[in-house]
């Protein structure tokens, strides 16, 4: 069952990718891969060049931020439910200083996970078998 996940992982994200070169390549003039693919939700999907007045805002966003997908590797892990209830419950509070603060958003994707695995990184670097085996005994 695993296997069949990942592999509908694997296309999912090839599918992603394949339409990510598809918008560059029809920006640059080049012949699009919609004729070489039978995908069904390609050619239902508007290209830029026929939305000329829409072509700039979309730009701007696209500069501003891609989709965490394509900027990051996905990972999945499994947690006890109470460290995913802290996890949650940390998030919504750091989420809710943070964008009162800086009005701007705080991602679980981009920021929150990102800065848990680097800071729980730094304090298990350095440890030893016994403090490893010390601390998993605490959990």
């Amino acid at each position: 069952m695993s296997d069949e996940r990942s592999e509908r992982l694997r296309q999912r994200r090839k599918q992603s990718k394949d339409k990510a070169q598809d918008s560059d390549e029809s920006e640059t003039d080049k012949p699009s891969k919609l004729d070489e693919t039978s995908e069904p939700e390609k050619p239902s999907k508007p290209s830029k060049p026929d939305q000329p007045d829409k072509q700039d805002e979309t730009d701007e966003r696209d500069e501003q931020s891609e989709s965490v997908k394509e900027e990051q590797v996905g990972t999945y892990m499994y947690l006890p439910k109470s460290q995913k209830k802290d996890l949650e419950r940390v998030y919504n509070v750091l989420k809710a200083e943070y964008e009162y603060e800086f009005d701007e958003e705080f991602e679980k994707n981009r920021s929150f996970y990102p800065l848990v695995v680097e800071y729980g990184l730094d304090s298990l670097d350095g440890l030893d078998a016994t403090e490893i085996k010390d601390r998993l005994d605490s959990l």
